[in-house]
């Protein structure tokens, strides 16, 4: 804790702050704040310079191409052609600028898993007090903001909770970064947050859970020893038992109100993914057919990000970001297999990655928590200047 109170230091008020500020929204003017990060990192003395690499180069060409068609349809106003250029760049260099404040892996790990939480603080408010106020059985998913205005879907809310779902698998790893108390405050935050998600009725983020706790345990269980492994299976196989003994995960238990409407459904049941596979389909067919993109009117949200860019600018930013994410995913694996040692925070990256790819999965971002894919560009920023920095010597010439 310590460490990570002399690390913020280094960072300096201003950047902690207005970080802060941009993930809590308050107000709903979270945009404020990512004009001065983006301003803050692109106007610093010779620091674009130092950091410019392909992958902010590629990521610069989607960001322009994307704006540039969405200025013909400004639906959500002209305000977006900026944020749209500038957001995803700025947060890129900014978790570069995290990198270079850094004194060790271990910084950056508690730092990451810090802005995790912030980023889901004001959700986990307004949805606990939504449940002191109405009680837990209710009519409607959807929770308005802590803020106030028009409350967001209970899909877009319950995205925020993303990286508090992924706190058992952050946590099996040996993280000698954390000491016990932040151990059982992070592991109270996770089950309060699967309380929320509960609430919501969100089957995406139980998912995630799974997800990434079973990829953290495969990709630990190679970087330790029998004995600790042995004791990591036994510690899974007791807490398993405990929830199934004494959790109702009945379809007409109170906790599963929000689901019970859904389970069986054959349009929007598990089989299909909530109803998206024929979405998947049609756009795939649009593809080729409608390669300029199309109206919403047509069948809605696409539910996924790279497909739903496609609705809205076209054949040229789709492959833009197909390849940018391709590029994020094999830098985040040069990132985590070039050092073995540092199995705490390449666990994260792991986690924090493939949590944020199955979210891309089932979503429209742009259009529903363009915050997320902001994050993902900071990550990146972070991953990559971390192999830099920590992980990849410089070749001798």
């Amino acid at each position: 804790m310590l460490q990570l109170v002399e690390y913020l230091k280094r960072l300096g008020p201003l950047v902690v702050g207005l970080l802060v500020l941009y993930l809590i929204d308050p107000f709903h003017t979270d945009y404020l704040f990512g004009y001065m990060l983006t301003a803050f990192v692109f106007l610093k003395k010779n620091f674009l310079l130092r950091q410019l690499d392909g992958n902010f180069l590629l990521l610069a060409f989607f960001s322009v191409t994307y704006a540039l068609f969405y200025s013909f349809n400004l639906y959500l106003g002209s305000q977006y052609i900026v944020i749209y250029i500038f957001f995803p760049l700025g947060f890129y260099l900014l978790g570069k600028f995290l990198v270079e404040k850094a004194n060790s892996p271990s910084s950056l790990f508690n730092l990451m898993v810090a802005i995790g939480f912030v980023f889901s603080l004001v959700a986990l408010l307004s949805v606990v007090l939504n449940i002191l106020e109405g009680g837990f059985v209710q009519l409607e998913r959807d929770v308005p903001m802590l803020w106030g205005g028009a409350p967001p879907a209970a899909t877009a809310m319950a995205t925020y909770f993303l990286f508090n779902m992924c706190i058992p698998a952050v946590l099996v790893s040996r993280t000698k970064e954390m000491n016990n108390f932040v151990k059982v405050l992070l592991l109270v935050i996770f089950l309060i947050s699967v309380y929320c998600v509960l609430r919501l009725g969100s089957r995406t983020q139980l998912l995630i859970t799974l997800f990434t706790l079973a990829a953290s345990v495969l990709f630990i269980v190679t970087k330790q020893s029998a004995r600790r492994n042995i004791v990591l299976f036994g510690g899974l196989f007791i807490l398993l038992n405990i929830g199934l003994n004494y959790v109702n995960l009945d379809s007409k238990s109170d906790l599963m109100t929000s689901y019970a409407s859904r389970m069986d459904s054959k349009k929007y049941g598990a089989g299909t993914a909530g109803g998206r596979t024929e979405r998947w389909a049609k756009s795939l067919n649009n593809l080729v057919e409608k390669p300029f993109g199309w109206s919403l009117d047509e069948f809605g949200y696409a539910h996924n990000l790279w497909f739903d860019v496609l609705r809205v600018t076209g054949i040229i930013p789709f492959f833009l970001l197909v390849i940018f994410s391709v590029r994020s995913i094999l830098n985040t694996k040069r990132a985590i297999t070039a050092n073995p040692n540092n199995v705490a925070i390449s666990n994260l990256f792991l986690v924090y990655m493939l949590a944020i790819f199955l979210q891309f999965l089932v979503e429209p971002i742009f259009d529903g928590i363009y915050h997320l894919f902001v994050f993902f560009c900071l990550l990146q920023g972070v991953i990559n200047g971390y192999a830099k920095k920590f992980v990849l010597k410089p070749m001798k010439t």
